[in-house]
Formats: structure tokens, C-alpha cells, sequence
């Protein structure tokens, strides 16, 4: 009988040792919630685990039921029970949720429920989770504000991996290039870029790679008409912690209406002091010929301040007009008014149909037409109340012809001195030599006649 009873000593001897090495392993799962329960659903195990994550002492928690660890909404809902079946009906049941603690407070649990093999009842196993959930939550919202801002921003965004291979492209991207997402993966965005723009940009993305941000200027198509539009590209990486490219976040803003105007702010400078230097050339020779025409300092003063006023007229009006033509109309009723006359329709009278002149033009016919204006209010058909003026414009074939009549005056058919005015000499030479106009003055009995005879080609089309 001593061998048999060594027999079962030693079978209770493994059965102790069993026993306790598996009660030393559960103990010993401290993060792992592990549970038993009978088929009622009663606890009859309860591990350190099971402690320290929903903070009921084993004896508080073995005999009561399961569902205490499930939260009020949950256990009304039938949560335990459908648990419960789903294991028997597929051998498993997972779950991620909210779970009760002793205290009242929750924690987010995942748990998996088994039908124990060999024995009736259940093995449950769970993990909190909580601090992983808020961090899957902080970076779902953060992703979430990121793609609200990425879409509501005037810039189209994207993400990228090394070397522009795109990964996400905005709402506003696929909108305005009519590349779908899927089709701007990788280097698909490309195909809305212009082609004579590739090797610039895969150049930018090659360069960035060593500085650590990418800026490139270039065009991109629009969908909606197929225009190409300067955009300015940029994109910044995001490294991890051993300085490793972990991706590429970047806009493209759309620039082509401020390239545009540098354009025109660099031809207007151009501009400006090309019609500085024809101004000062202008002036100079409104000086050197008023003062060869003048008895006195005095005169001199008078006839240059008026020349002078004359010209400056013609800027303001181009300036007001802020436009490549200025009104032949404008320019003759401008002189007229500027010597306290009106157009009357009787004594003085203009006709003709609207013409715009160049800027240059402007400039040279206003001050011939300050030089007749000022001669006929001073000694001509306007300083008579018998005299009469007659100013009309018209387009012949190959040439704009303004006419100025004066009659009703009676007048010398020449200087005594033998000498010709600025006016007249603006007229004859002036014209001819600066606008490549015909010209005609006389002094006729009944008063100034003057024709004036610009080429349609230098106007550039009238």
C-alpha cells in the first residue's frame, strides 16, 4: 500500500504546485484584468489585475455578477447578455468600451470573453485602455482640425513623402486642378503642373531634401478653363525624434495676379522715367525758345509760366484719365476753358468725332494748341467781338487732320520784326520733327488759319 499512497501523494503534490504556479502567474499580471465566471454570469475568480484596474478586493467582487463592471447605459442595453451569447455562438466575444470602477469613474476597456475549455463558465480578459484612446482621440481631433483648416484656407495643402510623392491632396486641390485624389498620389499631381515647369519643380523637391523646406514658383492648370496660373509652392518636413523625414506638409499659393502686377509695376517705372525724360526734354526746350522770343525777364516769366501751365494741364488730365488714350476733345475744350473762353456754338464752335491720342501726342498737340488759343485771345478772332473760331478734326485715309479757323478779323500778314513766334515755330517745325506731322499756318487777312496732319500709323490705328 505505500507505493500507491506515494502515488497520490505526489499527484496532490503537482495538482499544490499547479495550483499556486498558476495563481503566481495571475497575480503577476498586474495590467491584465482576468476573470471567471459560471454560466450564470457570477464572478468566481478575481485576479490583482482585476484589482488594480476596477478597484474591487477579490472578495468584494467573487460571487456578484459580471455586470457590475459594465456602465448603467451598457447593462440596460443588454451589453453582458449579447456578450455572453456571441461566446458560446462563435467561441469569442471582443469589446471596446466604456467600463465601470468601484468609485463610479470610468475607464476605456478591451476585453475579450472565452467559454472555458474542460470546465462551465468563462474567462474574461481586459486591458485598460484609456490613455491610449485619448491619445488616438488627440490625434483624430488634431488630424480633424488639420483637414478643417487645410480645407477652408484659400492655399491648396498637401502632405508628401521625400521627394513630392504625395500622399494627401485638399478638396481644393482636386477642385481646382480636376485631378482626383487617388490620381495626385505619388507624382500624379504633376500632370496638373506645366509641363515646361517639371524640371524646376523636381529640382525644388531634390534641393529641399538637403535644406529641410522646399519653395518653388511655377504654373498649375485650372480645371475649370484649363488656364495656367503662377503658384507659389512651399513645404516644410516633419522630423522624428533621430531626425528621420517622418513626412512633408506644404501649400501652393495661387500668385499669379500679384506676378502680374509686378509685371506692370516694372513696366510702369519703365514707363515713368521714359516720360520723365521726355518731359524735362520738353521743358528745356520750352524754356531755350521762350527766352530766344522774349524782350525781358519779365515776358520771359509770363510766356514760360503759361507754356508751363499748359503742359501741366495735359499731365492731369492723363493722370485723371489713367488710360493709354486721351480724348482729342478733351484736349481742345481743355485750352479754350483755360483761357476763360466757352464754346458757345457761335462764336466759338469745335466738331468732330471722338479720337484718342497717345500720351506723346497729347503732350505736343496741347501745347500747339496753348500757342493759337493764347495768340487768338491776345491779338486774334477772339479779341474781337466780331471774330469767330472754328476748330474741327476728322480722319482721312492715312491721317488725323485738325483745322483751325479764325475769321471775322482783321489782321497784319506779317511780323514787322521779320521774326516768328514759339507758337509758330512749335507749329512748323516742332510737329513735323516730333510726330512726323504735315503742318500748315498762315496769317490770312481774316485771321489765323492753321492744319495740322498726324499719321494714322503713328497713332497706332485711329
Amino acid at each position: 500500500m505505500a507505493p500507491k499512497r506515494a502515488v497520490i501523494e505526489s499527484e496532490n503534490n503537482s495538482a499544490g504546485h499547479d495550483k499556486a504556479l498558476l495563481s503566481a502567474i495571475l497575480d503577476s499580471a498586474t495590467e491584465y484584468a482576468i476573470i471567471t465566471l459560471n454560466p450564470q454570469n457570477v464572478i468566481t475568480s478575481w485576479n490583482v489585475g482585476a484589482q488594480n484596474i476596477m478597484g474591487w478586493e477579490a472578495e468584494e467582487a467573487i460571487g456578484r455578477e459580471g455586470e457590475i463592471i459594465f456602465i448603467e447605459e451598457d447593462r440596460r442595453s443588454g451589453a453582458p447578455a449579447e456578450e455572453i451569447a456571441k461566446a458560446l455562438a462563435t467561441g469569442r466575444a471582443e469589446d471596446e468600451r466604456w467600463h465601470a470602477r468601484k468609485d463610479g469613474s470610468r475607464f476605456w476597456g478591451r476585453g475579450l470573453l472565452l467559454p472555458l475549455r474542460g470546465a462551465p463558465g468563462f474567462l474574461k480578459i481586459m486591458q485598460d485602455q484609456t490613455n491610449r484612446r485619448a491619445v488616438e482621440q488627440s490625434l483624430h481631433e488634431s488630424e480633424q482640425r488639420f483637414r478643417t483648416i487645410a480645407e477652408h484656407i484659400p492655399q491648396l495643402v498637401f502632405r508628401s513623402r521625400s521627394m513630392g510623392e504625395r500622399t494627401w491632396g485638399s478638396t481644393r486641390w482636386v477642385a481646382f486642378s480636376g485631378l482626383s485624389e487617388a490620381n495626385s498620389l505619388g507624382l500624379g499631381w504633376l500632370d496638373a503642373v506645366h509641363p515646361a515647369d517639371h524640371e524646376l519643380t523636381l529640382e525644388a523637391w531634390a534641393a529641399a531634401e538637403t535644406r529641410g523646406e522646399l519653395y518653388v514658383e511655377h504654373r498649375i492648370r485650372r480645371a475649370i478653363d484649363g488656364q495656367y496660373r503662377w503658384f507659389q509652392t512651399r513645404a516644410t518636413r516633419l522630423m522624428d525624434e533621430q531626425n528621420h523625414t517622418l513626412e512633408w506638409f506644404g501649400t501652393s499659393t495661387d500668385i499669379d495676379d500679384l506676378r502680374r502686377l509686378k509685371e506692370r509695376q516694372d513696366v510702369l517705372v519703365k514707363e515713368l522715367h521714359h516720360r520723365t525724360g521726355n518731359l524735362l526734354a520738353i521743358v528745356s526746350s520750352i524754356a531755350r525758345r521762350t527766352v530766344q522770343s522774349s524782350e525781358s525777364l519779365e515776358a520771359f516769366s509770363v510766356k514760360f509760366d503759361r507754356r508751363i501751365q499748359a503742359l501741366s494741364r495735359v499731365q492731369r488730365l492723363i493722370a485723371r484719365e489713367n488710360q493709354a488714350g486721351l480724348g482729342l476733345d478733351e484736349l481742345v475744350e481743355m485750352e479754350i476753358g483755360a483761357h476763360g473762353l466757352e464754346l458757345d456754338g457761335y462764336r466759338i464752335r469745335i466738331e468732330g468725332s471722338p479720337i484718342a491720342l497717345p500720351e506723346r501726342h497729347a503732350e505736343t498737340l496741347a501745347l500747339a494748341l496753348h500757342e493759337l488759343a493764347t495768340n487768338a485771345a491776345k491779338h486774334g478772332a477772339l479779341a474781337h467781338d466780331t471774330g469767330s473760331l472754328e476748330i474741327r478734326w476728322w480722319v482721312s485715309e492715312s491721317a488725323l487732320c485738325l483745322e483751325w479757323r479764325e475769321t471775322g478779323v482783321q489782321t497784319a500778314s506779317h511780323r514787322r520784326d521779320g521774326r516768328r513766334g514759339y507758337g509758330w515755330e512749335l507749329i512748323e517745325v516742332a510737329l513735323p520733327h516730333a510726330l512726323g506731322a504735315q503742318t500748315r499756318i498762315e496769317l490770312r487777312p481774316e485771321g489765323v488759319y492753321c492744319l495740322i496732319e498726324l499719321p494714322e500709323t503713328s497713332l497706332g490705328g485711329t
